[in-house]
Order: C-alpha cells, then structure tokens, then sequence
C-alpha cells in the first residue's frame, strides 16, 4: 500500500479509539485469544519486558537504543504517546508507517470481528494495539523488542510473552485505585510479570515493595538482580560526573563493569535507570531468532549514549532555556525537583496542567517552590483537571498565578515573560507535554527526530 490518504489513515486510528470502550473484565483471555487468531506473532521475536511505576520508559529507551546499536532489528513498544501515536510503535528510530498501520488494522480487525462472532467480548485499546505491534514486529523480522508494560502488569496486556528478562523499574503510589493502596499490592502487581524460571532486574529500594518481589521471584525460580547505588545491590553504580549537558557514571555487576558510562538524559534518577538498562542487557543475555546473542559493550555504551526521550526532562532551547518535563505522578514530580535543585538557580516561569484523576496537591507541593511565575493551563483531555482548582493550590507556594485554560495561549504567554536567562518550565501532564512539544517546535522552526 503506497501513498494513502490522510482520511484512510484517520479511518483506522478511528476504529482503534473506538475499541477504547471495551473490555472492562481484568484478565489476559481476550488478547490471548486475539493473538492466536493472528497466529501468535508475539512468538517470534525475544523480548525484554519492562514495567515500574517512573523509570519504564526511559530505560525501554535506552534498552531499545543499545540493542540497535549492537546491530540488532528491534522494536520497541511505549506508551503513552506524546506528539504521534505512531511512536508507540517503532523499530529502531522510525515510526511505522502510516500505510503499514492501516494494512495492520484490515488484519486485526476481522479478527476481532471473529471474537466477537464466537461470543467472546471485545477487547480493548490498548489489547488491540499490543496485538497490532506483536504482528508487526513479526513480520518485521524484529530480532528483540524492548516492550513497556501500559499499566501494573500482572493483567497488562503485554504480559502474554516469555521475556529474556523482566525489568521492575521502581514501586511507587500511582493509580492506585486500579493497583492497590500500598506499595506491597502495587509491587504484586507489577511482579505479576515475572514468569518461571526469567530473570528479573530491580531498582526498588521500598523494603515492604521489595520482599514482594523477592517472595515473588523465589516461587518462580527466576534469578533476581537488585540494582542500587548501594555496595549491598547485585549490581551498583557510581556517579562520575553531572550537569546539565549530561552525566557520566561507572557500573559495575556481576562479570561486567562500564566505566564512564555517558547517559545523555537528564536528571540524576537517569542513572539508576541507565544500570538497571545495562543489567537487563548483562543478566538477561537474550537470544535473537537464531538463537544467539553477541553484546558488544562499545556499541552498548554508544547506544546508551545516543538515547533520545523525548518530553523528559527534555531541552528544547537553551536561550532561553526551555524544559518540557512530563512530571505526571509525586515519584516524577520529586525526580524533577531533584532535578531542579541541581541546576544552577534561574529565574522559572512555569506553565503547569495536571490531570484530575493524579495527586495534583503532592505534585504541585514538589514543583511549584521552584518557581517564580506559575500559569496554570488546561492538558488537552477531558481528564484534565480544573486549571482554576490548580491556580489555587500553586498560590500556596507561589505569589504570581494566572490561569489560562487554553495550552497555546499560556505557553505564549510563557514565552513572552521568559527573558533570555531565564527558564521555562512546561510540566505537569504528558498530554500537556505532548502538545506542548508540537506546539514549540513549530515556533521554534524545528524538525521532528523520532521517525516519519
């Protein structure tokens, strides 16, 4: 299929927000079922599996990244998107297709239809869209994907592979009406995707979370590797050197060790997420389609290297300097305001918007004493949370509120009172990062980077 209409393409993104609405039942029946009528393409290539509440897409981005480097054809699966739904789907830096998106959906949707005909129920968006990515990194010949869990991962769709190795980022209070209210039920949760016999790499520290896992990875028989900076990990690491062009750290585990390592994404919590990338890598030693797996630690280094992660801690312009950062839950908001307390003090407008269904008050209580004007907007979604409920918890901490529902207008206006050695800070919501990002680089005149 060459040179489809933008009406053709909108059509099949269409049916799949359609599926949005179904499947309210937990369990992996349906996409199970899904992915045996599509004739179980998520058998086919190897992956590693990553889940966490903060941490997991960064370190499927430098997986994915380093995995490439060695020569590999890998995917890598994320979600959420911020600028494209495309770049949910990926392999190596290009997104798939438009054309390739929309031959998918004629496959993936008879088959649904099928489901539906044998009175099964309706599976949902996100199960339709893991399905849709498993049968293209199939016929894509995919080598390895680095595949992030949606959401907790015991139900997640996602879960229906047999990894190399499974990655638990960090545990931490984040939809908690879906995945309990304590950091042991969340920490359940997510080692749901532990299977018998895989390795498993850590960077939890929470005790209670932690015997979770541990108890978890012992009934299993899989090998668990903790990472910290602490000398009692399974694999460490130590910072060389920080600022705001990077950072630079030495890793050390079992039978390897990388020094100077180079993580080009910001903030210092990038660093355990580089060791616990590299562990998975090191401990999980997954085999490609033929069987073998050759790690060459240069190129690993050069990928790491190389990571792009867009609307993270992300500098769009140095003069002035402007950040995007998608601090959507109080475990990012307090790795932003780490982030924040290292940098050299500037004078920081803020344009913040936050989700209702998120805990605003701690995320706001984390941002906003970094800040000297604060305009509160609107994300673009109906989950957004009222900006004039927002203002009225910012102005606890700071004097100068405004509110501006409309995004456009507040970065604008964000802009306008941002002098050349000042910041800009956009954070609160990916939706309002997302938008953000393609609203600036069309006025900033630059190009997208991450596929076509």
């Amino acid at each position: 299929m060459v040179g489809i209409g933008s009406e053709i393409y909108e059509e099949a993104l269409a049916w799949i927000h359609s599926t949005m609405r179904f499947g309210s039942k937990l369990g992996l029946d349906r996409v199970r079922r899904l992915a045996e009528l599509l004739g179980n393409p998520e058998r086919r290539s190897e992956y590693i599996h990553v889940t966490g509440t903060n941490g997991k897409g960064s370190v499927t981005a430098m997986v994915a990244s380093a995995l490439s480097a060695n020569g590999y054809r890998t995917g890598r699966y994320i979600s959420p998107y911020l600028e494209d739904f495309r770049e949910r789907i990926c392999i190596g830096d290009k997104m798939i297709s438009r054309e390739e998106l929309v031959e998918l959906v004629g496959v993936v949707r008879p088959a649904v239809e099928q489901m539906l005909s044998e009175g099964q129920e309706h599976p949902t968006e996100f199960e339709v869209v893991t399905a849709l990515a498993f049968l293209y990194y199939a016929r894509e010949g995919c080598d390895f994907v680095a595949l992030e869990v949606g959401l907790g991962g015991r139900f997640d769709a996602t879960n229906i592979v047999i990894p190399a190795v499974s990655v638990i980022t960090t545990v931490s209070f984040d939809h908690t009406d879906r995945l309990g209210d304590t950091l042991g039920k969340i920490a359940w949760e997510k080692a749901g995707i532990i299977k018998p016999g895989v390795p498993v790499v850590t960077g939890v520290s929470d005790d209670e979370a932690l015997r979770v896992i541990e108890e978890r990875a012992r009934e299993l028989g899989s090998p668990l590797f903790t990472v910290s900076d602490k000398r009692r990990a399974d694999v460490t690491w130590e910072e060389i050197s920080y600022s705001m062009e990077g950072q630079v750290i030495d890793v050390r585990g079992p039978g390897f060790h990388y020094e100077n390592l180079q993580v080009p994404l910001l903030g210092r919590h990038q660093q355990q997420n580089a060791a616990v990338a590299v562990a998975a890598l090191e401990v999980g030693k997954p085999k490609n389609r033929e069987g073998r797996f050759r790690l060459d630690r240069a190129a690993v280094r050069h990928g790491i290297a190389r990571t792009r992660w867009p609307g993270r801690m992300e500098v769009m312009s140095r003069r002035p300097l402007i950040i995007l950062d998608g601090a959507h839950n109080p475990e990012g908001a307090k790795a932003l305001s780490d982030t924040l307390s290292s940098f050299p003090k500037k004078r920081t407008v803020c344009v913040l918007g936050i989700l209702g269904d998120k805990s605003y008050k701690e995320a706001t209580a984390l941002i906003a004493p970094h800040c000297d004007e604060i305009i509160a907007t609107k994300p673009d979604t109906p989950r957004a949370l009222d900006p004039e409920i927002l203002a009225s918890e910012a102005r606890r901490y700071v004097r100068s509120v405004d509110v501006e529902p409309d995004f456009r207008k507040a970065i604008d206006e964000g802009l306008k009172r941002t002098g050349e050695d000042d910041m800009l800070l956009i954070s609160g919501s990916l939706y309002l990062v997302g938008s953000a990002r393609t609203y600036i680089s069309s006025k900033l005149g630059m190009t997208r980077q991450n596929g076509t």
